[in-house]
Parts: C-alpha cells; structure tokens; sequence
C-alpha cells in the first residue's frame, strides 16, 4: 500500500493543503518524512497552525474530494 504525505496548515486566517507528488511505499517511511516537515514547517512558520497527514491512497482520494478537488487518476 503507498501512502501520501499531506500538509495543511493555516497562517493569519488563511489555510492551504499540500502534498507530496510521490507516494511513499509504506507507513513507517511516511511517518519518520511527517516528523521532518512538521519540524521544518514550525521552524519556518512559527505563527502557523496546521496538521500532518499519511493517508492511504483511497483516504488520499476521499480527502481530495471533501475539498472539492477533482481525481487525475
């Protein structure tokens, strides 16, 4: 199972989600890059709020669709 890294995070009011392109090919791998990007994201963005995420693909798709994003698979 690949899993997708996923980063939504709110600065002023204001709050995006991104991903990484490339799944990762399992949770554990996923997990230990969250830890990184979150580190990063709260050195970078200390003012910021947010969530990581690694979502199977399926739960990946189902999270595009609640914020109305459409599919290219």
């Amino acid at each position: 199972m690949k899993f997708i890294l996923v980063l939504y995070i709110c600065m002023a009011g204001v709050c995006e989600s991104v991903y990484e392109e490339t799944p990762y090919n399992n949770v554990e791998d996923c997990t230990q890059a969250s830890e990184q990007v979150k580190e990063t994201a709260q050195e970078m963005f200390p003012y910021s709020s947010g969530q990581v995420w690694c979502l199977s693909q399926d739960e990946f798709e189902k999270y595009k669709i609640a914020l109305g994003e459409t599919s290219n698979t």
